[in-house]
């Protein structure tokens, strides 16, 4: 798969995420910008998450696309399923725990790049702000042929 034909893959995976958007929308849902760290390559990551409505009763449809930075371009997207464990009394932070498929698309110096696909499993924490804001803290860990362990922060904004 070339750079192009990437392209066009996660443009559409990002449309589809837009288009249906209005149809999970409902309390709870958020949208914002994550960074973090790839401890497999040793490279930083850019990228976007979303949390959106419940699917099969407790979880959460979370999904994010993550952007590597370095003599690597890796681009991953995720489609995680979360559900929130528990909170700490008189804090609001909240703990969950996410597992989903992750499309990674791998192209480094140019060559036409290799599609992987794996399983990530996720420990988190929900910080609270105030209003409808929030930090995610999140690690991830990845079984296949994707990244073995990332560290993530994301700032999300209630829509």
């Amino acid at each position: 798969m070339n750079l192009f034909s990437k392209s066009i893959f996660v443009g559409m995976a990002f449309s589809l995420l837009l288009i249906l958007l209005p149809s999970f929308a409902s309390a709870g849902t958020a949208l914002g910008p994550r960074a973090g760290y790839d401890f497999d390559s040793d490279s930083f990551v850019l990228g976007a998450e979303a949390e959106l409505g419940r699917v099969f009763q407790n979880f959460r449809f979370a999904p994010s696309l993550d952007f590597e930075l370095g003599d690597h371009s890796n681009t991953a997207l995720n489609a995680d399923f979360r559900l929130y464990l528990f909170h700490l009394p008189e804090t609001g932070l909240h703990f969950y725990g996410s597992a989903g498929p992750t499309i990674l698309l791998n192209s480094s110096s140019g060559k036409d790049g290799q599609t992987e696909i794996g399983l990530s499993l996720v420990a988190g924490m929900k910080i609270p702000m105030k209003g409808q804001k929030r930090y995610n803290l999140e690690t991830r860990f990845g079984f296949g042929d994707i990244p073995e362990f990332k560290m993530m922060l994301a700032v999300l904004f209630g829509i």
